[in-house]
């Protein structure tokens, strides 16, 4: 990556370096999800005005976790505790306790994008690809009680969200119950196999 080196006027001696960013423009909501209003448990919506997809392979690199799909141009990743999708011109973060954090995980999460985009030069692009579950994959391993306590109205719409990374696994409490061990286990080894 070459950096813009921009001479002053006032001063030949001292220069400004700027750095490209892929990410120059975003505007950024808090989405409740839509089967549950009012729900506890937010995400925040990245919507962006230009394709970020060639950043993709360098992200799949760097974040833990990872589920990665080339041809559609989607990556799910961790990063600080949190789970982030990725795709051509939206990013969405998902976890999000306290509706006031909106701003600065929009601001953190634009600032990792444009940090690895930046340091491309200096990361090896993975582009292995691991497929994300089906819903139904990831609803037969849930307790299908219905309970609400994720947040969700139905299990159904709770897998939903699990498999495109915007809910967690330990959102669902029944699972830590022990009549639900062995789905739990099988559940984590279908969202941590690679």
């Amino acid at each position: 990556m070459q950096p813009k080196i921009l001479p002053q006027k006032h001063c030949p001696c001292v220069i400004i370096i700027t750095m490209d960013k892929l990410i120059t423009d975003y505007q950024f909501q808090l989405n409740e999800p839509a089967c549950v209003p009012g729900a506890v448990v937010y995400s925040v919506q990245i919507i962006l005005p230009d394709d970020i997809s060639a950043v993709l392979p360098y992200l799949n690199a760097v974040l833990d976790d990872t589920w990665y799909d080339h041809e559609n141009q989607t990556l799910i990743g961790s990063e600080n505790g949190r789970r982030h999708a990725f795709r051509s011109n939206e990013i969405k973060v998902a976890g999000v306790n306290d509706h006031t954090q909106a701003k600065q995980i929009a601001i953190e999460t634009v600032d990792k994008v444009n940090t690895v985009w930046q340091e491309r030069a200096n990361i090896n692009p993975s582009f292995v690809e691991k497929k994300l579950p089906t819903v139904i994959d990831i609803y037969q391993l849930l307790p299908g009680t219905n309970c609400k306590q994720c947040g969700y109205l139905t299990c159904l719409a709770y897998a939903a969200d699990l498999r495109n990374g915007i809910a967690r696994l330990e959102q669902c409490l029944p699972l830590s119950q022990p009549e639900y061990a062995e789905k739990k286990e099988r559940l984590l080894k279908l969202l941590l196999s690679d």
